[in-house]
């Protein structure tokens, strides 16, 4: 028991002394395994096992061809001890790096933004981009045809590829589009809808009893932000009140988003880190700030104020838990040890925290970004990238190029951004397929974080995650996709100005809008159909005749 594999070194007398350490290694081998499995699942009862299990095996020496005759040395006594010393003193030896968790800012200077030109509608290349993630929302709530199923415990579950396709839709609609609610909000719904299906949430069970030793299948009700704080930014920027999380047609439980986030309030509140565990036990930052964001989207559209309530003590336990001496994120920290081991990721897992850390705290999302620039300025951008999409697994820089130009345009960086997207272009050239373009070795998540930098403009998602409600006055409601193109939405007063392209074709659809005000006549601007009137609930229809680029006005007749 002193150290995994070490009672096979009892045995090692002087003619079985190899067979005894090739069984010691592979001991420590199936060791290093469990070690393994605990941060990919957080299995916590693997490694346990796998230490005791080797121990067991090693009390009878004759199954494995070893004589009964003990060693005549101390050494398997010694090791374990050694390795704790060993790792004590590592523990206990100062820094290499000197100063606090949280650098001054005078250290860390802002990025200098430059001044662009953002557009006011989406561009027909865009439009043909979203809509691999439209078609892939609006399909029956039920299939996922189009969506790439690798594993449900790390970076590659569907579940993330739902949640991000959500973000990004929802930062666009408010972008260019937030006086149109068809498509988004139904693909709004069909994602929550979608997100609440067992094969999203199934594998919670199955961590829980091996993680926590509790045999609740609820994804919801502890120690699972992966799914409840990632779902519950989903439901605040996209419009929803409501999860059910279904299996077969059938409601298994429903979470009001008032619910979830009392949950999570008292979650935090528990803490002793201040922060919560994704896995069972493992403390991820990343995690931790979209959940956070997710609190306080919800507290804008709930109109509640848990985000001002926790807001000074979560950021500070990210200076103090999630912080390395200069000023790095930690990638992750076990919530049982407190260890926080180096991991594989590159650049990334400091860049893309800062997308979300600015609608929470600008300051350090600007001290973040000046350490990433510095790193990018004077580094090899082959090494800082990780050549591995974490999206599908695949060999590319898909994801790390998206999710790094997605923080670059949030943070004003529009050189990064650029550079980003110019080396995705390079790495992973675009294709168009019947309107759709797409990446041949992108992942799914990898197209929704491009979408992302796409739509994004400097503090666009801290603006949507401050104000996630939808404008009043009139809006599109109805019409058909793919079809129908939404380039443009605005509500100007009580105009409604539209910017629409076909889909498909030379069309005649029929739009249908809302929020006119009651039996009033409006001017369309076109030709054939100049006027339209509202009927007494402020809803009208109108039958377009859509060519090409068709711009649109809807204004009350005085």
């Amino acid at each position: 028991m002193t150290f995994p594999g070490a009672g096979f070194l009892h045995w090692a007398t002087a003619n079985q002394v190899m067979l005894a350490a090739v069984l010691c290694g592979v001991s420590l081998g199936a060791f290093l395994g469990a070690l393994l499995l605990w941060f990919a699942t957080g299995n916590v009862i693997a490694p346990v096992l796998a230490w005791a299990g080797a121990a067991f095996l090693a009390s009878a020496p004759a199954r494995f061809g070893l004589a009964d005759t003990p060693g005549d040395t101390a050494l398997p006594w010694l090791i374990g001890p050694a390795v704790l010393m060993a790792c004590l003193l590592a523990w206990l030896m100062p820094g290499k790096q000197a100063g606090c968790a949280k650098p001054s800012t005078a250290r860390c200077p802002a990025i200098t933004r430059e001044p662009i030109a953002i557009p006011d509608e989406l561009s027909p290349d865009m439009m043909r981009r979203m809509r691999l993630l439209l078609d892939r929302a609006l399909q029956p709530a039920r299939r996922f045809d189009g969506f790439e199923w690798r594993d449900q415990f790390q970076t590659a579950a569907v579940r993330y590829q739902v949640n991000f396709m959500a973000y990004a839709l929802a930062l666009a609609q408010r972008r260019y589009a937030p006086a149109a609610s068809c498509h988004f909000a139904e693909a709004q719904q069909y994602l929550l809808t979608k997100i609440g299906d067992r094969r999203m949430w199934g594998y919670w069970r199955l961590e829980n009893t091996w993680g926590n030793l509790r045999f609740d299948g609820d994804p919801v009700r502890h120690q699972n932000i992966m799914y409840s704080g990632f779902t519950a930014l989903q439901m605040a920027v996209g419009g929803a009140s409501r999860l059910e999380l279904h299996h077969r047609g059938k409601v298994q439980l429903s979470y009001g988003l008032d619910q979830i986030m009392a949950l999570l309030d008292r979650q935090y509140r528990a803490s002793p880190y201040g922060l919560l565990a994704c896995e069972p036990n493992w403390i991820y930052p990343l995690c931790n700030l979209i959940t956070m964001a997710g609190i306080r989207a919800a507290d804008g559209r709930l109109g509640t104020d848990r985000w001002r309530q926790r807001a000074e003590p979560f950021l500070a336990s990210l200076d103090r838990e999630a912080t390395r001496r200069d000023g790095s994120f930690i990638a992750f920290r076990s919530a049982l040890t407190g260890i926080a081991p180096p991991a594989p990721g590159g650049i990334v897992m400091q860049a893309f925290p800062c997308l979300f850390l600015n609608a929470l705290s600008p300051e350090r999302a600007q001290e973040h970004w000046w350490r990433v620039r510095q790193r990018l300025d004077h580094g090899s951008w082959q090494r800082l990238f990780w050549p591995v999409d974490v999206g599908n697994y695949g060999f590319s820089r898909a994801s790390s190029y998206a999710a790094t130009a997605a923080a670059a345009v949030e943070m004003g960086d529009t050189a990064i951004a650029g550079e980003c997207l110019r080396r995705l272009e390079i790495e992973c050239p675009s294709r168009e397929v019947d309107g759709v373009i797409h990446r041949e070795r992108a992942s799914l998540w990898a197209h929704a974080l491009e979408t992302l930098a796409r739509s994004g403009a400097p503090d666009g998602f801290r603006e949507l995650v401050e104000r996630p409600g939808h404008e009043h006055g009139p809006r599109l409601i109805s019409a058909p996709y793919p079809d129908v193109l939404v380039a443009r939405a605005m509500c100007e007063g009580r105009s409604l100005k539209l910017v629409l392209h076909p889909g498909r074709g030379t069309l005649r659809p029929l739009l249908e809008f809302e929020g006119l005000i009651p039996d009033r006549h409006y001017r369309t601007g076109i030709d054939d159909q100049p006027f339209l009137k509202a009927d007494a609930g402020g809803r009208a229809l109108l039958r377009l005749q859509l060519a090409g680029r068709t711009s649109l006005s809807l204004d009350p007749v005085v």
